[in-house]
């Protein structure tokens, strides 16, 4: 299917529309726990978001290990919505298509009308949403790794999941960039949410702009026609992106804007990845990376270099020497079947001193008190994120009640009412797992959260 820079991606004969990638020797160390990180957690999503996932991304669903060594992974195929005819056969509905006036070349291919336009804007602004609130930095945003569907009501895709990276967490290889895409203020560390913000305005912008080059700080001449009102939301939102780390838009507030619900801005504090071997990496220059299909004869738009089309080779896989892995599960994981994870016993903490403390006493929390109402007390959270430190990020909720001297019942309530004051941005910090009977707390993130600028 496709011979990319960093692997081959082919179609396993079977009953099921499944491909497999195998990593080019040329792509890098592959970081095999990372990628178990990622089979994981799709596999531990509730239903919904599970089916969402794996419609809306090339989520891996399973490695492909050869000894002790991740050499590929398992993906669903892209679903037929993102195909269309172009040049007389099916290709992939690219981003490039709604960034450039119709050519000769892909003249076939249906391109949506403005409202359609503004829909595609605000799904891709809620997949971004969705990905965020999971803790995950997509990075690499491009014309080439971004599908669309021509028929109402429309859908959206994202390729190279393998790209992606947990908050606090290592990627499967370095992450990468496109070119026209780069983020300028993205931090040596490499891409982090605050980059993909950005990205995301460039996105929005191009779209409803019809203009590939278009970037905040610099004028934005929006196609003629559409409202009034969003033209003026979205120019005031678009030229936000240009604001320094930490000011920028989030996925969520574009939602609403291209929806036309009213958006009140709380103070927050920059998502920036803490230095560590994490993201220590630069990241990857793409410009050289083949990855997706480019039209042949005309492209629809000068690209440097060409992009080689995707390769549609069927083949078995049988007479391989990899083997299936099961998902790897990673510390504070819980495994199905099997009791939650959590030391015992659950000591009192030491009030004042821990963590907890801190976070309540931290500027960013009291913003969060400020704007949000939560029924649970600032006593209880150090409480709770102290017992939380202690016990390595993960607790069984009868452990919870009994640091905050409440009942089963009711702490679930008071953890849902913490989660309201920590999940900043809906990014999910503090999660109830395994039926509500397992607490899991993100303590890096809790740190980059609400401690990075406390000094």
């Amino acid at each position: 299917m496709n011979d990319g820079g960093q692997g081959v991606v082919t179609r396993l004969v079977g009953p099921q529309d499944v491909v497999y990638k195998e990593y080019l020797k040329s792509a890098g160390t592959v970081n095999g726990q990372a990628l178990a990180g990622l089979v994981e957690f799709g596999a531990r999503l509730p239903h919904d978001d599970q089916k969402r996932l794996f419609f809306s991304c090339a989520w891996p669903t399973a490695r492909i290990v050869e000894g002790n060594r991740a050499v590929g992974f398992l993906m669903p195929e892209v679903p037929d919505e993102f195909h269309d005819l172009i040049q007389g056969r099916p290709r992939l509905v690219e981003l490039q298509f709604l960034l450039f006036p119709q050519k000769r070349a892909w003249q076939e291919l249906r391109l949506p009308d403005l409202e359609g336009r503004i829909q595609l804007a605000r799904r891709f602004a809620e997949l971004v949403d969705f990905l965020h609130g999971h803790q995950y930095v997509i990075g690499d945003v491009s014309a080439r790794n971004l599908l669309w569907s021509t028929h109402e009501p429309y859908k959206v895709h994202i390729l190279d999941c393998d790209g992606f990276r947990r908050l606090g967490a290592e990627s499967v290889l370095k992450q990468a960039h496109s070119p026209d895409w780069e983020d300028p203020l993205e931090p040596p560390t490499g891409p982090d949410l605050d980059t993909d913000r950005y990205k995301l305005a460039l996105l929005i912008g191009r779209i409803l702009a019809r203009n590939a080059y278009v970037r905040p700080g610099g004028e934005l001449p929006l196609l003629p026609g559409l409202p009034d009102d969003l033209v003026g939301r979205v120019r005031s939102t678009f030229a936000r992106a240009a604001g320094p780390v930490g000011t920028r838009p989030s996925a969520r507030e574009w939602a609403r804007v291209i929806e036309g619900r009213e958006w009140i801005a709380v103070s927050r504090p920059p998502v920036r990845p803490r230095p560590g071997p994490a993201i220590s990496s630069p990241p990857r220059q793409r410009a050289s990376q083949p990855t997706l299909p480019r039209i042949t004869g005309r492209t629809p738009f000068p690209t440097s270099p060409p992009v080689a089309e995707r390769k549609w080779i069927p083949v078995s896989p049988a007479g391989t020497t990899a083997r299936l892995a099961r998902p790897v599960p990673q510390a504070g994981i819980t495994r199905p079947g099997n009791t939650v994870r959590a030391p015992e016993p659950v000591q009192t903490p030491v009030r004042g001193h821990g963590l907890g403390q801190k976070v309540v006493e931290s500027a960013a929390y009291a913003d969060q008190r400020v704007s949000i109402l939560a029924k649970i007390t600032d006593q209880q959270m150090v409480l709770l994120l102290d017992g939380l430190e202690q016990a390595a990020g993960a607790l069984s909720v009868k452990q919870a009640a009994r640091l905050i001297s409440e009942p089963e019942d009711r702490t679930r309530l008071l953890i849902g009412e913490a989660r309201k004051l920590l999940d900043v941005e809906g990014i999910s910090v503090l999660v109830l797992k395994d039926g509500d009977k397992t607490l899991d707390l993100n303590i890096a993130l809790l740190v980059e959260q609400f401690l990075e600028d406390e000094g």
